[in-house]
């Protein structure tokens, strides 16, 4: 009967079209909505769209813009740039338009209609990061009509996470909600779309909520976002190799264009290859009333984890809040961790400073570009923080201290990324943000020497956070690390996890506490490791030792034995900290302890099996190669 019904309904999926997406649109919406009111408020300074050609190390903030026909931001050849909390709407064109450019990152804005949210067009150098932000009621026309859409955008480093997103019926004229199209990660470093919250779709037949692969593509991962009624469709994978859907949660109820919950259908000739669909939780809807939760097209080969997915599951639209993101006309609504009072002006610092520079100390500063600086610390750290927001640290050379490289208290909304930090007792140390926003992108750290040497090292950090595709090494001798990232006494939230995507860690020890990854010390909750790949790391892998929803998901750890070496993962509540509602799923760890036998997991007596426990591959056939012999390069 269900197999009947899908082919009923392929006509629906049959009407979507691979969308071209070549050019902004230039046509202006028939009925252009007036929701949007630009902000006067202190948290912004009016101003007119901004343009920018070739342009580095630059701060946008603060910003409230009205685009009309043109995008309220658009960066074309430009790299190292931080977009961060603006209000940007009313425009017939885009939010925010980048073209051929790099190092990205677009956090905490607030995006109202407009024609796309973010348009990223042939980007190829990585590093586009689109964390943080809300968006509301796209208007199209298509191709256009997306929250985020990256097209033809390839290399590693690129993500797209966390964002709110809404759609209200009548108010909006949107496609997917977010749209990959031709757009390559690597095997290492796969294009994320994680975390995201998607709320209200249609009634376009191109509408819906997240398409993969779209007329091709490659490595790229869709995982923990949650969407609600969507539009025509929840989640497709519609072409490419390597692509994969995992433990989302999609809901859509019944209305008059409603289709299919997931698609798999190679569309325009684009073949799919080596896909992914596992652990989602799918309960959806065709405009005739009918449950119909999943599509796998004619010809197409049964996605890997396909039985592991929950259809028809038992979920409604309480998945989500009703409103998830705040109306703009209301004079008390502010983007997502906005910061209080952001400079009128961007701070530009150009890239190609590299002299010495003393440590830099800093309390209370804010709206700063800290760029090209080589500091050897010596007995401080090479650049601390206290009371500071609206940071950008990058590209920075950080080295010889017997403290750490970069040391933040009671911050907010500071991004560090692509810095070298080498030879210092810890690399990021971040201490008592309540209000988080700490983002550590693509980073390469060597040599933590320790003492409680860690490479990235939270304590008391709540909120959304992120620390992703940084390389961290540790050489024998040269170093004396503890556990590589750890975090103590950190909250997320249900909505934004604390969020470990995507590092790369090799070496560690001798100490009997080194490790790689430590989640939920002293408690906490809300946290994620996922999709890292570590290797000989020390006394053990990854742990889980205290907390609520900390999650363990498709790492890879491998370690030989050496006279340290004890457990590849284990979960342990230590301290009196219990552990509740974890996760631990879809890893491979194949960890040899000091005895020479094969140790990879341990759940101590008395710790409730994880969720997700039966899908990990333990002892799993992988090998030291799953890294570079050397990961760090400077």
């Amino acid at each position: 009967m269900k197999r009947k019904l899908l082919a009923l309904l392929s006509v629906g999926v049959l009407l979507w079209s691979a969308c071209s997406k070549t050019g902004i649109s230039p046509n202006t919406p028939s009925t252009l909505s007036t929701n949007f009111h630009a902000k006067t408020l202190a948290a912004y300074t009016a101003s007119s769209p901004i343009n920018l050609n070739g342009q580095h190390d630059v701060t946008i903030s603060g910003k409230s813009i009205n685009g009309g026909t043109v995008p309220a931001i658009t960066l074309s050849n430009c790299y190292n740039v931080h977009i961060t909390a603006n209000s940007l709407g009313n425009s017939s064109n885009v939010g925010i338009n980048l073209y051929n450019c790099y190092n990205i990152t677009i956090d905490n804005n607030f995006i109202n209609n407009v024609s796309c949210g973010v348009y990223v067009d042939h980007s190829t150098g990585g590093g586009i990061i689109v964390t943080g932000n809300q968006f509301l009621n796209m208007q199209g026309p298509g191709p256009r009509g997306q929250f985020v859409q990256f097209n033809t955008v390839s290399g590693t480093n690129n993500s797209i996470t966390y964002n709110k997103c809404q759609n209200n019926l009548g108010q909006s004229n949107p496609q997917e909600g977010i749209n990959l199209y031709k757009s390559n990660g690597t095997a290492a470093s796969p294009i994320q779309v994680v975390g995201n919250w998607i709320l209200g779709g249609g009634p376009a037949s191109a509408s819906g909520g997240i398409q993969l692969g779209d007329s091709g593509g490659s490595y790229e991962i869709a995982s923990d976002n949650i969407l609600v009624n969507p539009g025509q469709m929840g989640i497709s994978i519609s072409g490419g190799d390597h692509i994969s859907a995992v433990n989302n949660t999609v809901y859509g109820k019944n209305q008059y264009f409603t289709n299919v919950g997931v698609v798999v259908w190679g569309q325009a000739g684009a073949s799919v290859t080596n896909a992914t669909i596992s652990g989602n939780k799918i309960n959806f809807k065709s405009s005739s009333g009918a449950q119909n939760d999943y599509w796998l097209a004619s010809g197409e080969y049964t996605p890997t984890g396909w039985s592991s997915n929950t259809w028809n599951a038992a979920i409604d639209a309480n998945v989500l809040p009703s409103v998830i993101v705040s109306d703009p006309g209301t004079a008390t609504a502010t983007p997502a961790a906005a910061s209080p009072s952001p400079a009128t002006t961007a701070t530009v610092v150009p890239a190609t400073t590299t002299a010495s520079s003393g440590v830099i100390n800093l309390n209370g500063a804010h709206d700063m570009t800290i760029s090209g600086k080589t500091i050897s610390g010596g007995n401080v750290s090479c650049i601390k923080l206290t009371n500071c927001y609206n940071i950008y640290i990058t590209k920075c050379n950080l080295s010889n201290s017997t403290a750490n490289g970069i040391e933040l208290s009671n911050c907010t909304n500071v991004t560090m990324e692509a810095n070298n930090i080498s030879n210092v007792a810890s690399g990021i140390v971040v201490s008592n943000c309540p209000s988080g926003s700490i983002n550590i992108y693509s980073n390469q750290m060597r040599n933590m020497t320790g003492p409680y040497g860690s490479f990235v090292q939270f304590s008391s950090v709540n909120g959304s956070n992120n620390i992703g595709y940084n390389k961290l090494e540790n050489i024998a001798g040269a170093s004396n690390g503890e556990t590589a990232i750890h975090l103590n006494q950190c909250y997320g939230t249900s909505g934004s996890p604390i969020n470990i995507t995507g590092n790369w860690i090799r070496g560690g020890g001798p100490a009997g506490s080194s490790g790689g990854i430590n989640l939920g010390d002293q408690g906490g909750a809300y946290q994620i490791a996922q999709n890292n790949i570590i290797v000989d790391p020390g006394q053990h892998g990854m742990a889980i030792v205290g907390g609520d929803h900390i999650s363990m998901i498709n790492n890879s750890i491998y370690a030989r034995a050496q006279s340290f070496t004890n457990v590849g993962l284990y979960v342990w509540g230590q301290g009196g900290h219990s552990i509740t509602n974890s996760t631990v799923s879809g890893n491979q760890v194949n960890f040899t302890n000091a005895q020479g036998v094969q140790n990879s997991v341990w759940l101590a007596g008395g710790e409730a099996t994880p969720a997700g426990w039966s899908t990990n591959a333990w002892g799993a056939n992988i090998n030291a190669s799953i890294l570079p012999a050397t990961v760090v390069s400077f």
